[in-house]
């Protein structure tokens, strides 16, 4: 099954393009193209994803990125312009009847290609930014009904769970998934393939939400997640000499929630008073390397108690979090030393951050959801449970 996908539900414009076989439990990848265009740089002077700006970016990106994608999958074919029947051309306004400028780029450069060799076109629909959602979901039903061929839509959330799977790690049942990034923080019960049960979740912010705060506080710019790390990656001198020492908020509950909020107010009342912890390298590490700490241990030592409760032969980690260095380290020596038995799944650094091929990965795990382009909506608070 050949499938090409798009992601747009937040700042990374991703096409994608696999070829996929076997079973869901033993599912065969093979990547013929992963195009990604980031906006970091755009939003970077706002100090956070502008949802109408992210939403431009997309419009101007999505045709390029497309093409680039075709390309690279060696699907790139052009062919003399054909004249769009009316019936096709009304569909195509009704569809981008709010993204003009993209309904403009379409027809002008879609036409000219031969319809791609691909069974479906998958799409992330929801969770995300409501604007930038539509972009992406209005992208997938044009070229569905130029091209004619059936959607997939799929959950943001699944894609991070099954990027796990694209180079053929194999998923034991029961497993739990620990989904952590800039939007969600969730432990993630799935006791079979496509089952998903939240048993717990951030109650406030989300963990990378919280790194990207606290970052700010310390004046370290946009995106504050990974300028935080590696500046905690820098201490030299030991914390306990500056005696900094942050909660682990919720570390003890017995449920499997977690709260950021507090822990963020924690270091808010700390710089504000003791300033000059900012004025020197080894000080300002210190606080970052306690609040990552604080962070890690708390995601950790949870899902560690939700393993074994639970009995799961197979862990997960996944989203934009999933990248921290510190956090796959401790999650690897936990699982190792507690849990030996089970299998831990970590996808690779390159592909925590928001990227199409985890939605063509869940795409296929979900291939019998398809569904026709004028009853796919995008869905911004969608749940893994729901």
């Amino acid at each position: 099954m050949r499938i090409l996908a798009i992601e747009t539900s937040c700042d990374e414009t991703g096409v994608a393009v696999i070829d996929a076989s076997g079973s869901i439990v033993r599912p065969n990848f093979r990547v013929l193209a992963n195009v990604v265009a980031s906006q970091v740089e755009i939003h970077k002077p706002y100090g956070g994803v502008v949802p109408n700006l992210a939403k431009r970016e997309h419009q101007k990106n999505l045709v390029p990125v497309l093409l680039a994608a075709l390309k690279d999958a060696k699907l790139y074919h052009r062919t003399r312009t054909i004249i769009l029947h009316s019936m096709i051309v009304s569909q195509l306004q009704e569809i981008f009847s709010h993204e003009p400028e993209l309904l403009k780029q379409f027809i002008a450069k879609l036409p000219k290609l031969m319809p791609p060799e691909i069974d479906a076109i998958a799409v992330t629909y929801g969770p995300g930014l409501a604007p930038a959602l539509w972009t992406g979901v209005n992208f997938a039903r044009a070229l569905a009904t130029l091209w004619d061929k059936p959607l997939i839509p799929v959950n943001h959330l699944e894609g991070h769970i099954y990027i796990n799977a694209i180079r053929g790690e194999k998923l034991c049942f029961p497993a739990l998934a620990l989904i952590v990034s800039g939007g969600h923080t969730e432990l993630v019960l799935m006791p079979k393939v496509r089952i998903y049960r939240v048993i717990g979740e951030t109650l406030d912010d989300a963990a990378g939400e919280a790194f990207d705060k606290v970052a700010k506080l310390m004046g370290l710019g946009y995106p504050g997640g990974p300028a935080l790390s590696a500046l905690a990656d820098k201490l030299k001198m030991k914390n306990e000499k500056l005696k900094i020492v942050l909660p682990r908020p919720m570390i003890n509950s017995k449920d499997f929630n977690f709260s950021f909020s507090g822990l963020k107010t924690a270091v808010l009342y700390l710089l504000r008073d003791q300033p000059k912890l900012l004025q020197s390298k080894n000080s300002k590490a210190a606080v970052a390397g306690e609040f990552q700490n604080a962070v890690v241990e708390t995601l950790v030592t949870k899902t560690l108690r939700a393993a074994k409760e639970f009995k799961v032969k197979t862990v997960i980690l996944g989203g934009g979090v999933a990248a921290n260095t510190l956090l796959r380290g401790e999650l690897a020596k936990c699982v190792a030393e507690k849990l030996p038995k089970a299998n831990l799944l970590l996808p690779e650094i390159s592909e925590t951050t928001d990227n199409a091929l985890m939605i063509a990965a869940a795409a296929f795990m979900g291939k019998k959801r398809k569904s026709a382009w004028r009853h796919l909506h995008a869905d911004p608070g969608l749940r893994l449970d729901s």
